[in-house]
């Protein structure tokens, strides 16, 4: 087995993945599974759900990327100069890299997207005792609301090295234009609150993965860095 460091060493943002060779779904719950045995939670609550869309959901993950170009690309002409050729491309599972233009969030069209959604926090029967002797239900309700985006990026970076070590590709989408979004599904309006992310998981494309890796995740990205350790981490 790898180090996981060496895993993590490998991730990119994936763009292109293989609709021929799909993850199965047992694949995929072995990887959710471990990544919830594995995730902290403040008192075991994890205030979120993740909704999964399998790889017959094509209309849905067309929805999303739709959605998502009109965050991404507020250009109408431009955003319709390229995204017809890709949904052409999707719905014949034969999404082509492209070098001049890198489709956006192409991810999107992954085999699996998992979207990650905030939810009330439900305490267990032991919990709920406690707190009700304490009298901080709604402070610990609160509380949760409010951490339920950091404990969504806990799970992600979790399930971003489990997902890895069974040899997946991965990537994010946080550009959802989710509040369209949750108007257009009922299984997505019943949380009553936006979703934060969406994860993409299957294999990634062997023609795609040198062409995206040398050429960076994303023209708008080419020289752009992070900032200098310096100005992240500061000693009191």
């Amino acid at each position: 087995m790898e180090d996981i460091w060496q895993v993590l060493e490998g991730r990119h943002q994936t763009r292109y993945y293989d609709h021929e060779k799909v993850p199965s779904k047992e694949l995929i719950e072995k990887v959710l599974h471990k990544a919830h045995d594995l995730v902290p939670s403040k008192q075991k609550l994890m205030p979120y759900v993740v909704k999964i869309l399998g790889p017959e959901h094509k209309k849905i993950k067309m929805d999303m990327y739709e959605l998502a170009s009109e965050v991404e690309y507020p250009d109408l002409n431009l955003r319709n100069k390229y995204r017809l050729d890709l949904v052409r491309q999707y719905e014949h599972n034969n999404v082509i890299y492209n070098h001049r233009w890198p489709h956006g969030n192409s991810q999107l069209f992954a085999p699996y997207i998992l979207l990650l959604v905030p939810t009330k926090p439900v305490p267990n029967a032991k919990l709920s005792e406690t707190y009700e002797k304490k009298n901080i239900v709604n402070d610990v309700k609160k509380l949760t609301r409010k951490i339920s985006n950091v404990e969504i990026g806990m799970f992600s970076i979790i399930l971003t090295g489990v997902a890895m070590e069974e040899g997946l590709s991965i990537s994010y989408t946080a550009c959802l234009n989710a509040n369209k979004l949750i108007k257009k599904y009922d299984w997505l309006k019943k949380e009553e609150v936006e979703p934060t992310l969406a994860l993409s998981l299957g294999y990634e494309r062997p023609d795609t993965e040198d062409k995206v890796i040398k050429r960076g995740i994303h023209h708008i990205l080419k020289g752009v860095i992070k900032p200098e350790k310096h100005q992240t981490f500061e000693w009191i």
